[in-house]
């Protein structure tokens, strides 16, 4: 693991409780120095949110789910529907809020007190993740120059005229020149990770991108929207909802 920051976000009302998870993600911060950790502490879930849309979000959330106003899991599914896509860790001392808190897609729901060496294991599986996101990519070929686009920069790709249309975050695209093979070989490299999808013969999805799947259209978390056959959709609503079940198991 290593070489990109990757920013935590810790909320907790109680001052007690997120003092000591702050002191513990210093630990471990510390222990694991050849990583660039960033770390920031809110004591309610609105300042969250509001960090997260003026900064960009953040790549780890450490969640209290009891607290006033606006509690974990309603903070969690905020961020979910603003289009940000950050590892969610859980912690509170009740397990009746686990099924509710499934709808944030957390990545890990620990129990409180959460012992040193549990928390430590999460971290680990999380920024492992966090990292493994950031840096796989491909190259892609365009008119002018070969670029390279990162896996999680990518909503979705399509067949456009013998092209592939890679489309990104904001409406941005990038076009390839043509190609002279089938969509689906030319897609390999991203199919080959589990965060892709291929929707019928001409499109490539970010599973971990989409927001919603109806009957006739896949949404994406920033509004991006693509018709596809019911067919379609209902296979991709499948692999979408097997990709969050399995804790995003992509290779």
């Amino acid at each position: 693991m290593g070489g990109s920051t990757v920013k935590i976000a810790i909320c907790d009302d109680e001052t007690l409780c997120q003092k000591q998870i702050l002191n513990l993600a210093k630990e471990y911060a510390q222990k694991n120095n050849y990583l660039d950790l960033s770390i920031s502490t809110f004591s309610n879930g609105e300042d969250v949110l509001e960090a997260a849309r003026k900064f960009g979000g953040f790549e780890l959330y450490i969640l209290d789910i009891l607290m006033p106003g606006m509690d974990g899991v309603t903070l969690g599914k905020a961020l979910r529907e603003a289009g940000f896509d950050g590892k969610i860790i859980y912690l509170t001392s009740s397990e009746e809020y686990v099924f509710d808190s499934f709808q944030a897609r957390p990545f890990d729901y620990l129990l409180k007190p959460t012992p040193k060496e549990t928390l430590f294991q999460t971290l680990d599986e999380a920024i492992r993740a966090v990292l493994r996101q950031k840096e796989k990519g491909v190259i892609v070929r365009t008119r002018d120059s070969s670029i390279r686009l990162s896996f999680d920069s990518i909503l979705y790709a399509e067949l456009c005229q013998r092209s592939v249309v890679y489309h990104l975050p904001g409406g941005k695209t990038v076009e390839t020149v043509q190609i002279r093979t089938a969509f689906s070989d030319a897609m390999q490299e991203l199919l080959q990770d589990g965060r892709f999808v291929l929707c019928g013969k001409s499109v490539a999805a970010n599973l971990h991108h989409i927001a919603m799947v109806a009957k006739d259209a896949v949404v994406f978390q920033d509004g991006a929207k693509v018709y596809l056959s019911k067919k379609a959709c209902a296979e991709v609503r499948s692999a979408w909802s097997d990709f969050w079940l399995n804790e995003e198991g992509y290779t």
